[in-house]
């Protein structure tokens, strides 16, 4: 069960640019330091030289941020704020400093509409209490219209995630507009997931174009990458893991979102797993090559649970490998029975099923077993009759490769997968 993120500490990321000067239409790179220690003016672009800015009051040279009374929302004083021509380079530092923006959550001037001027998107807590923990909160657009600031309420929380927070603004499309790259977080009791969004402006409203489910993948990584300033982004999430022992070690994996021009939209491609790292992980592929009948390839990778060094144990160095190197044994005479190759199954037996712990003991008489099937040309009855003993001795055959539930579960009859013909 999934609960709402609260409480989380504040990281104060943002940039500040010229209220709503006219500037280029893409997107500036969100500054790594505290938008509060922030005391310049940064400007990127020619027309962004000026301060002086078409949606400001004119002749208003100071304006402060007005304190949260009654139903007054930090929304609402950045509202008041802008439109009583308050200073833009000093909005940002302010917002951070009183704890409004929500967290993990930034704050940029960009010109999210493409039509020269600058505009203000945050992601601000609703209500937030002396704590700076607030139950609600959204993600706002100020567009700078006809002299004015319009706001618009672009991500609203969600009632199964934290609040909804901006993580960057620049041009994802390619399209030379930036657009805004929103997260809304979750939490479970060990684990914490995101859904992201990409909103684009379509000529009258912020659309979001980003396709598919996110929020399966725990404690996500997001990575942006282009061939160039001109080319749409491709957006890399990684799931890194599951923030609980009993999950046992997790294999990473990724997924692509590319943006489509026909579609309007970024559209996930496939999951991508990484390489093995730990030892089960490289036994779960030769399993799988088993099961696809890519025996050569099985036999190697076999030889690899059982030899290779740089494979990590878990759930440290050394622990459990001699029970993955006994099964992986088991399954290269199996792989090499089927192969119809018994010499080489007896070979393996004898040089690698020989120690003396319970575990390895049990799969050497499932071996055994095997090779006396197979003699009598009776494999598939000798694999029936091994998954028969795998179930009377789990505690030594099934209960050492359970490597909790982020991984795959062995039962009796995966162990000799050789079924009888029709």
């Amino acid at each position: 069960m999934k609960r709402l993120i609260q409480g989380a500490t504040v990281v104060a990321v943002g940039v500040v640019l010229a209220g709503c000067a006219a500037s280029s239409s893409t997107s500036v790179a969100i500054a790594t330091q505290p938008a509060a220690a922030a005391t310049g003016l940064e400007t990127r672009g020619p027309a962004a030289a000026s301060p002086a800015t078409a949606c400001r009051a004119a002749g208003a040279t100071a304006a402060a941020l007005p304190s949260l009374t009654g139903a007054t929302t930090p929304a609402d004083a950045v509202s008041s704020y802008l439109e009583a021509g308050g200073d833009p380079a000093a909005l940002v530092a302010e917002l951070f400093d009183r704890g409004w923006v929500s967290p993990t959550s930034t704050v940029v001037w960009t010109d999210v509409d493409g039509d020269g001027h600058l505009d203000l998107a945050a992601g601000l807590m609703r209500s937030p209490d002396s704590q700076a923990i607030a139950q609600d909160g959204s993600v706002f657009v100020w567009r700078c219209q006809a002299g004015s600031y319009q706001r618009i309420e672009v991500a609203s929380h969600r009632p199964d995630s934290g609040l909804p927070a901006l993580r960057e603004a620049r041009d994802l499309t390619g399209d030379g507009v930036p657009e805004m790259l929103v997260a809304y977080p979750s939490c479970g009791a060990h684990t914490c997931y995101e859904q992201y969004a990409v909103y684009q402006w379509d000529g009258s409203a912020l659309v979001d174009r980003f396709q598919g489910a996110s929020d399966d993948m725990p404690y996500p990584k997001l990575d942006i990458s282009s061939e160039g300033p001109t080319s749409p982004a491709a957006l890399t999430v990684t799931a890194t893991g599951i923030g609980s022992v009993g999950a046992g070690p997790y294999r990473m994996w990724s997924r692509t979102w590319k943006w489509d021009a026909s579609a309007r939209a970024f559209q996930p491609g496939e999951p991508v797993v990484e390489a093995p790292r730990f030892r089960i992980h490289m036994l779960h592929d030769a399993d799988d090559s088993f099961a696809r009948g890519d025996f050569a390839t099985a036999l190697e990778l076999y030889d690899r649970v059982i030899a290779d060094e740089t494979l990590l144990d878990w759930p440290s160095a050394g622990e459990r490998r001699p029970e993955l190197s006994a099964y992986a044994a088991f399954r290269r005479v199996l792989a090499f029975l089927v192969s119809d190759d018994v010499e080489r199954a007896r070979s393996e037996l004898a040089a690698r099923l020989t120690a003396t712990d319970a575990t390895s003991t049990a799969f050497a008489e499932m071996a055994r077993r095997l090779i006396a099937g197979y003699a009598e040309g009776k494999l598939a009855e000798a694999c029936a009759d091994v998954s028969a003993y795998a179930v009377d001795h789990s505690d030594v055959v099934l209960a050492p490769l359970d490597f909790g539930y982020a991984n795959r579960t062995f039962t009796a009859e995966g162990i000799c997968p050789v079924a009888a013909p029709p």
